[in-house]
């Protein structure tokens, strides 16, 4: 998937401010020869700027957050969804929560802070601001428990900028819905906004008088308990619910590593955001603590240290000069209170009113366009890789992929193979052999034979979902899987990208293999423009096995899994994807069929196939065929994946469909049915899709609602004489 060879690993740790822009420029601006990867714990990254404005409801929840994985597939960059646990600096390592260690050449982290709860009682009893996401998730109860009255006062501990603008938005929502509650904002501060100047404080005081919240200054925490915060000096606020908006750290992994960090867990940098003793660890934004010139946390620094960071990353790369970060003395801070209307400053000068809100809402609303109306990417003219990217020893070989070696000079070499093969199986994995045997104890062995290439740039990932895809074929016919030989083609790149490629490729099928209690005999491996694998598939018969013929009148069509692989594969190449629909394919692609032929092999099913390129109108076809009979197919009973019927509705179909439809020529349709979205979806090809049968009517009488759970009911088989078409959509 990429247009040129990968010899550096370039890896983004969070997906705040500054690595969204990074991204951003990236994509507009790209550097041949580097593959750049984000790990973030969520999809969707909130842009702190405009959280006052959700909360109090004048912006919905995507206005606010930038989607990481729309803009990761329109950057053509790898995205994980994955929580980092440890850096191993000198190995070049990353240690990732439920994911294989990944290797980097450069890694710059931007993760923010986390909550400060060291205070006795802070994590038991309170809700912290951060992460948001959680955050808004625990504002949406609050609302509802202050609905029904089960809730009668609310305070936020913190005098800041971002304690004001939360309190301020609470007050106003709650309020504009006719709620009587009792606001507290308790500070250790003397004052509250401390930083700001004599105007905007003067402002601030009276609009939380206005909402009457009770501020209390001087009143440092020193424990909290369910419903009361306890201050020094025996005094004690009580609150229903608590919203902790004090200082933050840094997070847990970054205290524990060999990086150095502030005693809070913030990472220390240089004028280059690089971090101290290691020249290819950069840090930006809040989990950066600048040493030679320290400054407050807030998003404006790191949206301006982006271009420095975007310049840096690009030069240590390349062995070329970075340039220093320099952070302006002050910058323009506007404070949102509730209504809209907001408070600014800037030097000296303070400003007040609702048109100070709309100039606020004009900044945010423009930093968010950027991500929100991405710009169509023009083919790259130039894909020549710079010399400097390429390793010493590899820099006399052809890098040019046109001109590689094909036949079999076409793959990779045997050491690399070996390394792998020996780091992810075990040592003494690899042996060479030119055959396996496969058939033992006299077991009649079935084969098959899938091939598919990569519509993702996560190896691991396509690993686990090809194991799925291929070994469908065996559920299909009620087969155990016993083994599986492999042919990986990868596209060229420099040796240690090679490597890595391959090993995250073998580890994401050996885990699935290993789930589904499936041997990996061996394989083969060859250079192409394209990451694909192809899957001999060895299985035996313990039970009666499925066939395509056998269906009869009367059985019940069933489908195990929703349609819409396909278009939401072709919608996210064609940048039309959300995350979240994205995300929705992938869980189903990642959901293999070895429970739903448990589940049919008990249910003297005859006739089954599985779901996958030919579309579920296709493979339908072929059982009617096969079976000598006809089905009558109910448009609404068909499940879809979440967003497909959107993107189909949006005329967005995968390359395969049209051939798909022209393959099914008689159709016996109702009315305007072909006019539909969700018509289009049944020629839709599926990858790693779910298992169709027919189950007997007097089986199906007896299912309770197990079966239910796990399978949708989409129509019947007929007699073929009772229609002029095999399939009949109602």
């Amino acid at each position: 998937m990429t247009s040129s060879p990968v010899f550096k690993d370039l890896v983004l740790i969070g997906g705040g401010h500054s690595h969204a822009l990074v991204l951003r420029q990236w994509a507009m601006d790209p550097m041949p020869g580097v593959r750049i990867t984000l790990i973030s714990p969520q999809v969707l990254t909130p842009y702190s700027g405009m959280l006052p404005g959700l909360i109090a409801g004048h912006y919905r929840f995507e206005q606010t957050h930038i989607d990481l994985v729309k803009l990761s597939l329109w950057a053509n960059i790898r995205f994980l969804q994955e929580k980092v646990t440890g850096i191993d600096p000198e190995a070049k390592i990353l240690k990732l929560e439920n994911y294989p260690d990944i290797e980097f050449d450069v890694v710059s982290i931007d993760i923010g802070s986390t909550p400060d709860l060291r205070i006795e009682g802070a994590a038991e009893f309170t809700t912290p601001v951060k992460p948001i996401s959680e955050f808004y998730c625990r504002w949406q109860l609050i609302q509802e428990q202050a609905h029904q009255q089960q809730i009668k006062s609310l305070a936020v501990i913190g005098g800041g900028a971002g304690s004001i603008e939360v309190i301020l938005a609470m007050a106003y929502k709650l309020k504009s819905s006719d709620l009587s509650l009792n606001y507290h904002l308790v500070t250790a501060a003397d004052k509250i906004l401390p930083n700001y100047n004599r105007i905007v404080r003067h402002r601030v005081i009276k609009q939380l008088q206005r909402y009457q919240i009770i501020v209390h200054t001087s009143s440092r925490v020193e424990k909290v308990s369910q419903g009361s915060i306890h201050c020094q000096k025996l005094q004690l606020i009580n609150a229903d619910e608590i919203i902790w908006c004090t200082q933050a750290s840094g997070s847990s992994w970054l205290k524990q590593s060999p990086l150095e960090c502030t005693d809070t867990g913030f990472i220390k940098v240089r004028q280059t955001l690089q971090a101290l003793h290691h020249e290819h660890i950069f840090a930006a934004g809040d989990i950066a603590e600048m040493l030679e010139n320290p400054k407050p946390k807030a998003g404006v620094y790191a949206v301006r240290q982006a271009p420095i960071l975007f310049h840096n990353l690009k030069a240590i790369l390349l062995d070329q000069p970075l340039r220093g970060y320099k952070p302006q003395d002050d910058f323009l801070s506007l404070l949102a209170l509730g209504k809209k209307t907001a408070a600014g400053s800037k030097y000296f000068l303070g400003f007040y009113g609702d048109w100070v809100w709309h100039w606020k809402d004009s900044i945010d609303r423009k930093f968010m366009a950027q991500f929100q109306q991405l710009p169509e990417l023009s083919m790259l003219k130039q894909t020549a890789v710079n010399p400097k990217l390429i390793a010493e020893d590899e820099k006399t070989e052809q890098h040019e992929p046109a001109k590689r070696c094909a036949g079999c000079g076409g793959k990779i070499g045997a050491s690399l193979l070996q390394q792998v093969l020996d780091e992810v199986l075990g040592n003494n994995a690899y042996s060479p052999k030119d055959a396996v045997q496969i058939n033992q104890k006299n077991e009649i062995i079935f084969q098959s034979v899938d091939a598919i290439k990569s519509p993702f740039l996560d190896a691991w990932l396509f690993g686990r979902i090809t194991v799925n895809h291929a070994l469908s074929d065996l559920y299909a016919m009620n087969l155990a899987p016993g083994s599986v030989q492999l042919l990986i083609t990868l596209p060229y790149a420099g040796q240690t990208i090679q490597k890595r490629q391959v090993k995250l490729l073998i580890q994401g099928v050996a885990s699935q293999l290993e789930k589904l209690q499936c041997r990996l005999l061996g394989g083969h491996t060859s250079e192409a423009g394209e990451l694909s694998i192809g899957i001999v598939a060895n299985g035996t018969a313990s039970e009666q096995t499925f066939h395509k013929h056998g269906l009869k009148p009367g059985d019940r069509l069933v489908l195990s899994k929703p349609l819409g692989t396909g278009v939401i594969l072709a919608a996210a190449m064609q940048n039309q994807c959300e995350g979240k629909t994205y995300n929705a394919a992938l869980e189903s692609m990642l959901k293999a069929n070895n429970q739903a032929a448990r589940l049919l092999s008990k249910l003297n099913v005859k006739s089954c196939t599985d779901v996958t390129g030919f579309g579920l109108a296709g493979h339908l076809q072929e059982l009617c065929m096969a079976s000598c009979c006809a089905a009558k197919v109910q448009l609404n009973n068909i499940p879809l994946l979440s967003g497909a019927e959107m993107l189909a509705d949006q005329n967005i179909k995968s390359s395969l469909y049209s051939q798909n439809r022209t393959m099914i020529a008689d159709l016996k349709l109702d009315k305007n049915i072909n006019s539909k979205a969700k018509f289009d979806l049944l020629f839709d090809p599926q990858t790693s899709g779910g298992l169709l049968a027919g189950i007997p009517a007097e089986t199906y009488k007896k299912l309770d609602n197990n079966f239910h759970q796990s399978f949708y009911t989409i129509g019947e088989v007929c007699q073929p004489d009772e229609l002029h078409a095999w399939i009949e959509i109602i």
